[in-house]
């Protein structure tokens, strides 16, 4: 199987993209719930299109590439059974950047789709990552940074498409904030591993900021700044320590990727069939493996999409076992083992999360939810701008400033609910300061209430 995948680059590729597309498309059939992150990436895209506001109206902390990226899939109406296909879309232009610069600097031996196919084979660990998720979006650009790093620091001869780097990055950071902090490793492998100048990396800071700077005015034009630093604050800057049940299930779903990734990188320390070139490459993608770990302590949440910019460099150092290990037996049972790890892997993490979900006795009606519950917008249109419950909470449980009153009557004129459906007793509470707006509405089922 190796041979022919090393020897036929070309044909191993399209074969793992049809594949890939064959199990996106069973994914499609399988009846799964969708994850409540994906339903919010979804309404966020319709509230845009509807005219709310980001981060003021619509209180959430997804990057703003990635809320444009959502607002154009409303726009074109690509619904959210597509989003295996468009995920499948994304991993596998990462695949092509990660072969492609494996490839063009010589960084290892030929081994033809192999680079392809193992890229592709670790984003089957879980379900998840086949959603287009912010940190799946923004990790393209990591990889496009990645490339030109590498392309620097082959020759020791920089140039000025540094600065290219620091447009990357900053790209990333708009898409997923905690990405931030793979700017020091940026600077830090050109440092150490190739002969860049002062002006070279004053090159790489103005990229980053160019276009951190015109969004920046753009968000300044349409009076929302103010709350895209907060939203940077909240998600980028903001350090936490993961709970260990949140940890081990990263870890279950990652055992394949860390395995392989580490006995790779334990094979190539010191061999001396490593190059120069590759060696500086080596050391370039475990600088950005350390400062993964900073990112992560940072994440706004823990779910397992967000962990993905640790795949690349596991790929990358599980690659090594591939020309290392002498025997071509080995190689084909390495080759065999990994995917039966990653399928069994993928199979235990969908019978854990395939959970039935509770569904109101109502359907197409124009719904506001007081609550986590927003998969019942799956069935109905959404009300308001509440997509994220949890950072639209404190407005409602600060109601006795006048500022927070108002913005909640805004709310209710711009778009008002048939139906509220309050999970969390917020909406007497919302009678308690805005009578107006709830003597308009009569209770019909238990913490369900319709427009009178």
């Amino acid at each position: 199987m190796l041979q022919f995948i090393k020897s036929n680059s070309l044909v191993a590729i399209l074969l793992f993209v049809v594949i890939g597309g064959i199990l996106a498309f069973l994914q499609t059939q399988q009846g799964f719930s969708y994850f409540p992150w994906e339903i919010k990436n979804y309404l966020i895209g319709q509230k845009l299109n509807e005219g709310f506001r980001l981060y003021k109206d619509i209180r959430d902390n997804t990057g703003p590439f990635a809320t444009g990226f959502y607002q154009l899939l409303d726009l074109f109406n690509f619904p959210l059974a597509s989003n295996p296909f468009i995920a499948l879309g994304v991993i596998c232009l990462q695949a092509y950047i990660f072969q492609s610069t494996i490839i063009k600097f010589d960084l290892m031996p030929q081994l033809g789709g192999l680079a392809f196919g193992i890229y592709l084979i670790l984003f089957h660990l879980t379900r998840e990552f086949y959603v287009p998720d912010p940190a799946l979006l923004g990790l393209t650009f990591l990889l496009l940074a990645w490339k030109g790093i590498i392309q620097q620091q082959k020759t020791l001869l920089v140039n000025d498409s540094v600065f290219l780097v620091g447009i990357y990055l900053a790209t990333a950071t708009l898409l997923f904030p905690a990405y931030v902090w793979l700017l020091p490793w940026a600077i830090l492998s050109l440092l150490f591993y190739s002969g860049i100048s002062i002006r070279q990396v004053i090159l790489v800071i103005i990229g980053y900021l160019f276009v951190l700077t015109i969004t920046s005015l753009v968000f300044s034009f349409r009076g929302n700044l103010s709350y895209l630093w907060q939203v940077y604050r909240n998600s980028a800057f903001e350090f936490k320590l993961i709970s260990w049940n949140e940890a081990k299930q990263v870890l279950q779903s990652l055992v394949p990727a860390v395995v392989i990734g580490i006995w790779g990188l334990y094979k190539v320390v010191g061999n001396p069939k490593i190059r120069a070139h590759a060696q500086k490459a080596q050391q370039t993608t475990i600088i950005w493996f350390f400062f993964s770990f900073i990112a992560i302590a940072n994440f706004p949440s823990y779910h397992q999409v967000n962990f993905v910019l640790l795949l690349p460099p596991l790929a990358y150092f599980g690659l090594n076992l591939f020309y290392l290990i002498k025997k071509g037996w080995q190689k084909e049972l390495v080759f065999l083992m990994l995917i039966l790890s990653v399928f069994f892997t993928a199979k235990q993490d969908i019978v854990s999360e395939n959970k039935p979900m509770t569904q109101l006795p109502i359907n197409g009606e124009k719904l506001l939810v007081l609550g986590p519950e927003i998969q019942e917008y799956l069935h109905n249109k959404m009300a308001g701008p509440f997509v994220n419950w949890e950072l639209a909470k404190p407005l409602l449980n600060e109601l006795n400033t006048y500022k927070n009153v108002i913005i909640v009557q805004e709310y209710f004129a711009k778009d008002q609910p048939s139906y509220i459906y309050d999970s969390e007793g917020y909406f007497a509470k919302i009678g308690q300061f805005i009578p107006s707006i709830t003597d308009q509405y009569e209770l019909v089922s238990p913490k369900l209430y319709r427009k009178k």
